[in-house]
């Protein structure tokens, strides 16, 4: 049975830790324990409701408190080393773990407790928040190469690291925890001295102690990194992370630092092309420009035209995998029959809230990858038929289309340089606030990106096709509250409904508002 904790006492899953009230004096006595001498002469010498502590000279790891009631009671405790974050160090302090209380009546003597003494003692042998003596740099080291190899909880269910996941949380371990892939200016951020709501923090935050690191310490992480917001939580994130694998595999026996982190509440950017841009942009895409740019421009037209996530998008494959390595390296790929079939479809086989979906591929996408295909296999495009993406990732010294060799498929960064100049071309302009990351700008801009792509072919279905539920499932969102909260534009007679309610809006999307008695629609 675990103490209740009397005055002054801490506790923690099992595990007491006894304390005294502050300006009260603890008596503290050792002396060989005996059966006459515990039942006649021991009475209570303290002060206030602080217990009487005694401790058995012969029997390591006994004691025996006294209650200011007389009330005699057994029990078992270790000494162990104890990180005190007001003070900044290590200090040894006792675990107490209660057996029973002394009743010579009913026979629970003094032998009782020491043959009951090496029970109790064994449960103290791994107490909760003992000194790990690691740092989070470690911690993260060991995580980086055991941790990302299993799978990652969610609810009652396990899944298993995608290796985009595995890239991304490299990226921010690397630049965040190692300091390896990052500028100097942000590194010089990361380990100089910062005095933080009266706390100096002195180095960065992979070197110190697992056991250290508070949620200021998080703070003090997103302040050094306050120049790029979205990295900054990106990176706390990641730390929860690393914390959870070690909880999760008794690694780490503490609290996550970031349980109680305050996350940045902003909503994020609704935000589609305008109308007559996204025309002029079909146009383009479909024009003679394709000959010129036909891996971007496809790639383009199948976020624009399907509204699909671009990571899936990325990692497509002209044919099915044949191997579980292949199949691992990609997100999907073309269905047999593609080019002939009534109804082309390429399949996901894993997306990103885990669920597998066909995706339809209308008139002008499959125009587009038939296009690319006969593109492939003149003079200029042949490099890309070495590999088996549809948009494989160019690798060279020089930038010669005949010397680029194909290394995987594209990412974002792939097409960096091609959307600014896409977005130039074609006169599209960045609004007041575009430059600003996870600030609420103007729901219309003149601006392309792939995820403007996705929400406006988002808004386009819900307004033309089939309304919020039909987005919902072209866009594999698993509830559609998502779609309409962060994917839809309404038009402009829409926005002054949509602006009264959006800061208000409780999470079950239901609207309560005062009924009008006087509504003909109240007539019965």
């Amino acid at each position: 049975m675990i103490c209740s904790a009397p005055v002054g006492a801490s506790q923690s899953k099992g595990v007491a830790m006894i304390r005294g009230v502050k300006g009260s004096k603890i008596i503290n006595k050792t002396f060989k324990f005996d059966g006459d001498k515990i039942k006649n002469k021991l009475e209570y010498q303290g002060k206030g409701k602080t217990p009487d502590r005694r401790y058995d000279e012969n029997c390591e790891g006994l004691s025996l408190f006294i209650w200011p009631s007389g009330t005699k009671v057994f029990y078992a405790f270790k000494r162990v080393e104890m990180y005190n974050h007001k003070k900044g160090k290590l200090e040894t302090n006792c675990l107490y773990k209660k057996m029973f209380r002394y009743q010579d009546a009913q026979g629970y003597k003094y032998r009782d407790a020491k043959d009951k003494l090496k029970a109790a003692l064994d449960q103290l042998k791994n107490p909760v928040r003992i000194k790990t003596k690691k740092t989070l740099k470690e911690l993260a080291t060991e995580f980086y190469k055991d941790g990302m190899k299993g799978a990652r909880t969610k609810g009652f269910a396990q899944f298993k690291y995608k290796p985009s996941t595995v890239r991304r949380y490299q990226q921010y371990l690397d630049s965040y925890i190692f300091l390896k892939h990052t500028d100097k200016e942000t590194i010089k951020k990361l380990t100089k001295q910062l005095l933080f709501r009266n706390r100096i923090s002195t180095k960065p935050i992979g070197d110190y102690l697992v056991e250290e690191i508070q949620q200021w310490h998080l703070e003090v992480l997103r302040e050094r990194l306050s120049h790029i917001p979205s990295s900054a939580e990106n990176a706390v994130g990641m730390i929860s992370i690393v914390y959870k694998w070690a909880i999760e595999n008794n690694i780490y026996k503490g609290k996550n630092p970031a349980e109680y982190f305050v996350w940045t509440q902003t909503r994020p950017v609704k935000a589609k092309l305008l109308d007559e841009d996204t025309a002029k942009l079909k146009d383009y895409i479909q024009s003679k420009a394709f000959d010129f740019q036909p891996h971007f421009l496809c790639c383009v037209g199948l976020h624009l035209f399907t509204g699909q996530r671009s990571l899936d998008i990325f990692g497509l494959r002209w044919e099915a995998p044949v191997s579980e390595e292949e199949k691992e390296g990609c997100s999907g790929w073309l269905a047999d029959g593609w080019e002939t079939s009534n109804r082309p479809t390429f399949h996901l086989w894993s997306m990103k809230n885990h669920r597998a979906a066909d995706i339809y591929l209308d008139a002008v996408s499959l125009e587009l990858l038939k296009r690319l295909k006969e593109a492939n296999l003149r003079e200029k495009n042949k490099w890309a038929l070495k590999s088996p993406f549809i948009f494989p990732k160019e690798k060279s010294s020089e930038w010669t289309w005949q010397k680029f060799k194909p290394v995987g498929h594209v990412t974002y960064s792939s097409y960096q340089k091609p959307l600014a100049k896409l977005n130039k071309l074609l006169g599209f302009e960045k609004l007041e606030g575009d430059n600003i990351p996870r600030v609420k700008s103007k729901s219309k801009r003149k601006i392309f990106t792939f995820k403007i792509a996705r929400k406006t072919f988002a808004t386009e279905v819900a307004r033309n096709k089939g309304g919020i539920e039909l987005a919902a499932r072209k866009l594999n969102h698993s509830s559609s509250s998502t779609t309409r909260r962060n994917y839809i534009v309404p038009d402009e007679d829409e926005m002054a409904i949509e602006n009264l309610y959006e800061k208000n809006l409780p999470d079950n999307d239901v609207i309560i508002v005062k009924e009008d008695k006087k509504s003909p629609w109240n007539k019965k």
